[in-house]
């Protein structure tokens, strides 16, 4: 690929696992940091996490993560162009008002055994999100008797064994990178996307080029020598650096 100058690609991470592994000291992280700081004229740097605005802002306003261009939050909910609530994309918040199932199915499983509803800051018109008490295997199958009648009307994504998010067929970690990709005017193959556990599962099989590190969870197994799917051979943010590379972007 040929790296001019005024190309732009954009780079969307996950946080947790993808380029914050603080058990082994965030390892290639300061070199990952460097790399978006001496290539801010054709890099738009976008995170793409589970967290809350605020828990974002925590590790990514004034470091250790360089400063993003773009925040994507719980799970592809809510879509920023900086640090505080009044940057939301007025558009995203549009499409992810709908209305889908939501009040049908939080209805359906409140009595579920194993399945704990997370606090309400936790929760989005567009998902509604769980903790497992117990193995999810002993618990999906419940979830999926209470839910069957809209069977194939929403999806569910189960994230290192612990969290359960619900959302509609149009949520999830993909469809803002898809949008975010198109409003900016970049190309599918200069958009590359990371991640490490099951809800990054959404944004990795959608074609583009697609970086797994090697620390990925069980959850992501099945994407293993998928197509557009680079599999690193370092953790963290080395493998994204290593990932980027592979793509062109070096």
């Amino acid at each position: 690929m040929n790296n001019t100058s005024d190309e732009k690609w954009l780079i969307v991470c996950d946080i947790d696992g993808t380029l914050l592994l603080p058990a082994l000291d965030n390892p290639g992280l300061e070199q990952f940091n460097l790399f978006v700081e001496k290539n801010r004229n054709r890099i738009i740097l976008a995170l793409n996490s589970g967290r809350s605005l605020d828990e974002v802002a925590m590790v990514a306003e004034f470091g250790p993560i360089a400063r993003p261009d773009w925040l994507i939050c719980g799970v592809g909910t809510s879509l920023y162009s900086g640090f505080t609530p009044d940057t939301a994309d007025a558009e995203w918040e549009d499409l992810m008002g709908h209305d889908w199932l939501r009040e049908d199915i939080r209805e359906a499983l409140a009595a579920c055994p194993g399945l704990t509803e997370q606090e309400a800051w936790n929760q989005h018109t567009a998902k509604l999100s769980y903790y497992f008490d117990d193995p999810p295997a002993t618990v999906l199958p419940e979830i999926i008797r209470l839910t069957a009648k809209w069977k194939g009307q929403f999806k569910q994504i189960v994230c290192l064994d612990r969290y359960l998010d619900i959302m509609p067929l149009w949520g999830g970690k993909g469809a803002p990178v898809q949008y975010l990709a198109g409003k900016l005017g970049v190309p599918r193959s200069r958009v590359i996307v990371s991640g490490d556990s099951g809800n990054d599962h959404d944004m990795l099989d959608r074609g583009y080029p697609s970086i797994l590190v090697v620390n990925h969870a069980p959850d992501l197994n099945d994407l293993v020598g998928a197509k557009d799917i680079f599999a690193s051979k370092k953790p963290a943010a080395s493998g994204v650096l290593e990932g980027m590379a592979f793509f062109g972007l070096s």
